[in-house]
C-alpha cells in the first residue's frame, strides 16, 4: 500500500474519532437522576458546528461525476465503495471502512461494480467555518472506473 493511501486512511480514522466524538456529544447530553457529574476527570463536549452529515445509496456500478468540495470523510455503511483522487489510482473499499477527499481536489465515489453502497458522508468545513460549493464536473468513463488498484 502507498505511503500516501496510508496517511489518507490514517487522516480519515482521526476525522471519524472526531466524528464519533461529536456524535457522543449530541447523544449523551442527559445525565442519570441523582447524578451531578457522570465523569471522573475533565471532559468536554465538542460542539459540532459547521460539520455537515448526511448518507447517500447507490446501486451496483453507479457513481458520482467527478466533482470538488470540502474535506469529506465516506463511511461505508452498507457494501462496497469505489473512489479516486485525482492523480492517485482508484481503489475500493469495504464495511466500515473509511476513505479522505481532500478539500477542493477533484474526485469521484460510487458503488463498487458488483454490490450496492450506503454511505455516510461528514463534510467539515475550513478553519473560518466555510464550506465549498459542490463543483460538478464531468463524468467517469467505465475505462476510469474500471481501472482500480488491488490493496
Amino acid at each position: 500500500m502507498d505511503r500516501r493511501l496510508n496517511l489518507d486512511r490514517l487522516r480519515a480514522g482521526l476525522l471519524l474519532l472526531v466524528v464519533a466524538a461529536v456524535a457522543a456529544g449530541w447523544i449523551g447530553g442527559a445525565q442519570p437522576a441523582g447524578q451531578d457529574n457522570p465523569f471522573t476527570g475533565t471532559s468536554f463536549r465538542i460542539d459540532a458546528e459547521g460539520i455537515r452529515v448526511s448518507s447517500r445509496g447507490f446501486e451496483a456500478g453507479a457513481r458520482t461525476h467527478w466533482h470538488t468540495h470540502s474535506d469529506q470523510l465516506l463511511f461505508v455503511k452498507e457494501g462496497g465503495l469505489r473512489y479516486q483522487v485525482e492523480g492517485r489510482p482508484a481503489a475500493d473499499i469495504g464495511l466500515h471502512e473509511t476513505a479522505f477527499l481532500p478539500r477542493g481536489v477533484r474526485h469521484w465515489h460510487g458503488a463498487v461494480s458488483d454490490q450496492a453502497l450506503t454511505h455516510v458522508s461528514v463534510t467539515f468545513p475550513n478553519a473560518e467555518g466555510e464550506h465549498l460549493a459542490i463543483e460538478w464536473l464531468e463524468p467517469v468513463t467505465d475505462d476510469v472506473y474500471g481501472a482500480v488498484a488491488a490493496h
